[in-house]
């Protein structure tokens, strides 16, 4: 009776493909929160043979990927000391911060002989993982003395700050080579500020750009991986001026109203009325203009034609959070 959800996984890895394309460097395909919620398992599945890596935030989530891939494994967040050989020894590619982190690192590489690729993160801003350029400094010697491959990388925060948080980064890998660092490579695009072409790097990290979001800017190729469909359980026609749902809303002509079965409390958004036909939404429950729905058919709310942004934009929203709440409906629905 309730919503169907699902996830076009063809889509996602053609998504990935597109990436790709457009920023001309491999995709780095982000699989955190469980790859937002809808399932980093048969995410990564679909996108073994189209990325170049995978990254998760922390260790916890490393682990659990780490036996369903044989791709490279970026973990952006801290990694705990106690764990930080764990991960070496299963191919992650963890970030350091400390003298400490360099230390046991540096260890693991001469007692396993076997070569070292760390990550530093250059801060952006309150809130991200990495190092401001003071801390950085303490850490130059280390590194340099560890003899590990570098890659560094940051954050790409907004379109305003992106030009100060780039400089940042440049003065970084300065920093890092004038003290003897092997700097193998940079790191700043996300799906934003790669769709955006504003951010440097030999490869890209793509999230929710996998499931179609771009922030906007057009990138050919990309289209929405979430399918999300509710049943038609009655169809009602009602004269002009009929209020219409919540609020003073009422209808400006006679409409044949379709009543489906999904709502904000399926994880479809209170406020998506007004796009395409939707002219209400409540908690269990949307109204749409009914068109030719007759009873008892399915009704697509999302599917292959939905730019994922406008109507994330529409809902007063993030794409962020759409993607992720939907994938928490859809995981929800499975586990019952």
């Amino acid at each position: 009776m309730g919503p169907t959800y699902d996830i076009d996984l063809d889509v996602v890895a053609r998504n990935a493909r597109a990436w790709a394309a457009f920023a001309g460097v491999p995709v780095r395909a982000v699989l955190k929160c469980d790859g937002y919620n809808w399932g980093a398992p048969r995410l990564a599945a679909a996108l073994e043979e189209t990325c170049e890596a995978f990254c998760v935030a922390d260790a916890g989530e490393f682990f659990a990927l780490r036996p369903l891939t044989s791709l490279p494994i970026v973990v952006l967040g801290a990694v705990d000391v106690a764990q930080l050989r764990d991960v070496l020894d299963a191919g992650g590619r963890p970030t350091v911060a400390t003298r400490d982190e360099v230390a046991i690192a540096s260890a693991w590489a001469t007692q396993s002989d076997r070569p070292l690729a760390l990550r530093v993160g250059v801060l952006p801003a309150a809130g991200w993982s990495g190092l401001d350029l003071p801390a950085l400094a303490e850490l130059t010697r280390p590194l340099a003395e560890s003899g590990a491959r570098v890659e560094v990388w940051t954050h790409l925060t907004g379109a305003a700050a992106s030009s100060d948080q780039t400089a940042r980064l440049d003065q970084a890998v300065d920093l890092l080579r004038r003290a003897g660092v092997d700097v193998s490579g940079l790191d700043a695009g996300s799906t934003f500020s790669t769709a955006e072409r504003s951010a440097p790097g030999s490869a890209v990290r793509i999230g929710v750009g996998l499931f179609g979001a771009t922030g906007g800017p057009h990138v050919p190729g990309v289209a929405n991986a979430i399918r999300l469909s509710g049943r038609v359980v009655r169809v009602d026609a009602y004269p002009a001026g009929t209020r219409i749902g919540y609020g003073e809303r009422v209808l400006g002509a006679a409409t044949r109203v379709a009543t489906i079965r999904c709502g904000y409390g399926d994880g479809y958004p209170k406020d998506a009325d007004g796009l395409d036909d939707i002219l209400s939404v409540g908690m269990q429950y949307t109204l749409s203009a009914a068109g030719s729905a007759v009873p008892g058919a399915s009704v697509g709310l999302l599917d292959e034609r939905t730019n994922l942004d406008a109507f994330a934009a529409n809902a007063g929203r993030s794409v962020h959070e759409i993607v992720t709440t939907l994938g928490a409906a859809a995981r929800h629905l499975e586990e019952r």
